[in-house]
Order: C-alpha cells, then structure tokens, then sequence
C-alpha cells in the first residue's frame, strides 16, 4: 500500500484555506494530519464568514482536526510531509524557514513573499534543506486559461505584443464576495471590523496590489518563455475609495511591464463589482487577439474582428488542483508544472518587487533577475 503524505496546514488567514483544506481531504493519497493558525499581530474585531477565527473554524469542524496552538510544536510533533502555508503575506518566510529547518516541504498559497529579498529568503531556506517548494495559484487550475495559452503558442495570433489584465472584486471581505470551497459570501461587517482584519493594514502585505493585482504579474511570466526577461516596471497604487484602510494600503493598483519586444498591463481593484470584469487575461498579438469570455469560452479574432478557427485542443490530465496534480505526478514521475515551482515564482517576486517600488518612487523601477 501507497504510503500517505502527510500534510498539515499552517495559517488561516487567507479564505482560499477552505477550498486547499477539502482537497486534502478528498485526495486519497494524502492524509491532513495536523492544522494551526498563528496568532494575528493586531486582535481582529470579527469572527464572521472568511475571518481567520471563522476560517479555522470552518476547517475543523468539516474535517475532524482539532486545531493545534502552536505551528511549531506541531511540526514537532507530526514530522509532516508538507505544509501549506496560509498566513499573512508577510508571515511567509518565517514559516517556510521553520518548515525547511525540519526538513518539511512547503506549499505556498500565492504570491509567494511581499518582497523579493523574502522570496529569495524563503529560495534560500528550502534549497540548503533539499526541501520541496510549491506556490498554489488558483488560477493554474482552470481548463480554460490552459486553453488560452495554448492558442496564443498556437501561433495562430500571430507574435505576442501586449498582455493585458484586470482583476478585482469589493474586497476579499467586501460586500458579496465569494470564495471557492465555501457556498456562501461573506457576511455584512461593519468598517472596523473589516479594518481590523490583515487584509486592511499597513505591514501585513494587504492590500490590492499583493491580492489581487497579482494575477497580472503571474499572466506576463506564464505566458512568456522562461528566458524573455522583463526591463522595467512603471505602477501607480492609491487607496481611492476605502476610508477605513491606511492611505498607503491600496485598494486599486496599475502597473506597466517593458520587456525587449512586448508589454504588459495589469490593474487590480478592490472597488469594482467582479461581474464587471473580464474573465481571463487578453493576448493582443501581431495579428489578432486571444481572449476569453463571459462563460469561459477561448476566442480569437484577427485584426478586423473576425473570428479565427482555433487549432483541437485537450485539456492536460491532473489539472483539478494543486493536491491532485502533486500526487499525479508523483505517482507518475513526472515534472509538476512550470507554474507552481520556485524558480517560475522568483520571476513573479521579482515584477511584484518591482512595480511597488515603482508605485512608492513614482519613477520606472528595474527588475531583479537572479539566476
């Protein structure tokens, strides 16, 4: 019989825990052993639907866990095969760093630091421990973004010149937000005790930009080759419509990404009802564009706007989520995709690391680029 991997999770400050929490249930393969959240920096104020209190909650009482009160006397205590790390974005490269010390792999729920000395930080750690590494973006599960990227390698479009990305809702706590794993949104919340969530503050890694806008600097990497470097990065981030938060906690964020013969446009918004945004991100090519709709359908238009026939395609086997795919693929001996592995991640690190120092100088900011 199959040996088990032992899996534990760590943090529950972040609502995609539900959903990571019901396929390690649902995996054969895997056995969730152990969960633990760290305690918040500030007491938050709520115990509503997606708080961390609630999160926790929610997760013990579907899968029978008691919860442990301390990470660390956990990680001693179960020598767990992996951890999936849920915490604050700035909490990330303390607890990958106790993890890797007792030599226990690490999956990181997306982005992967707030900064990119944290993501090197958190390379560093797992590298000298011979650890695994993973970073988890939901989106890396959707047939249809498979299906997007691969019309745009099609050719069929013509050469890749800009990539452009909206991505937002009313907030990760906001009036009807909603998050896989869980059948309800989330509950009404007075402004203070939303503010007093990590979400909202200041040194936390809250805010828009690491949230949501996010997902633009992952599109530009994931559909780029791994050698086309980005030059520089200019954004621009603003709290502009949620009072309660600090001023340099934004709630919307742009940024513009130069590479050597192409663009990116990414815009994140925590003010904007998601129905209203697009579904996917738009390839605009040389001789059409690549896009997806409403009802996530792959499209392709030429420059007239006349629709392309697309090339067959079939959605890659294990592509359900991060747990089944990691077990697939060991099964298999086969390489875990390019997006969840750290070196892909580092070249995310490295824009996100970029466009916020742009949008703190106001100037156009260069790109680390580390081998």
């Amino acid at each position: 019989m199959q040996k088990k991997t032992r899996a534990v999770i760590i943090g529950f400050a972040h609502m995609h825990v539900n959903e990571i929490a019901a396929y390690i249930s649902e995996e054969e393969s895997f056995e969730l052993s152990g969960i633990a959240d760290l305690p918040p920096e500030k007491p938050e104020k709520t115990r509503a639907r997606y708080t961390r209190a609630w999160n926790l909650e929610n997760v013990s009482g579907k899968t029978g866990v008691v919860p442990d009160g301390d990470y660390r006397a956990m990680l001693d205590r179960i020598k767990p095969d992996l951890a999936f790390i849920l915490t604050e974005n700035h909490r990330k490269a303390e607890v990958v760093r106790e993890c890797a010390a007792r030599g226990v792999g690490v999956v990181i729920e997306k982005p992967m630091s707030v900064t990119y000395r944290e993501a090197l930080e958190i390379r560093d750690a797992v590298r000298k421990a011979g650890v695994e590494a993973m970073v988890n973006w939901p989106v890396i599960w959707r047939p249809y973004i498979h299906h997007e990227l691969a019309v745009l390698k099609s050719g069929i479009a013509g050469k890749l010149q800009k990539v452009y990305y909206i991505n937002g809702h009313t907030g990760p706590l906001g009036v009807g937000a909603r998050h896989r794993g869980v059948d309800a949104a989330a509950e009404e919340m007075t402004d203070e005790a939303r503010a007093s969530t990590w979400w909202y503050q200041e040194g936390t890694g809250g805010g828009a930009f690491l949230d949501i806008g996010c997902y633009g600097f992952f599109y530009n990497t994931w559909a780029r080759p791994a050698s086309d470097r980005p030059l520089k990065v200019s954004a621009f981030a603003e709290n502009v419509g949620t009072p309660f938060m600090p001023r340099k906690v934004p709630d919307n964020m742009a940024a513009v990404i130069a590479y050597p013969d192409s663009y990116g446009v990414i815009e994140g918004t925590w003010t904007m009802p998601q129905s209203f945004l697009p579904t996917g991100p738009v390839f605009c090519c040389s001789e059409g564009v690549v896009f997806t709709t409403a009802e996530k359908d792959v499209k392709a238009v030429d420059l007239t706007g006349k629709e392309i026939p697309l090339p067959a395609w079939k959605a890659p086997d294990h592509i359900e989520n991060l747990v089944g795919h990691y077990a697939a693929a060991k099964a298999a001996g086969t390489p875990l995709l390019r997006p969840v592995t750290l070196d892909f991640n580092l070249r995310v690190a490295s824009l996100l690391d970029a466009a916020m120092r742009s949008a703190a100088s106001g100037a156009f900011e260069d790109v680390p680029w580390e081998k």
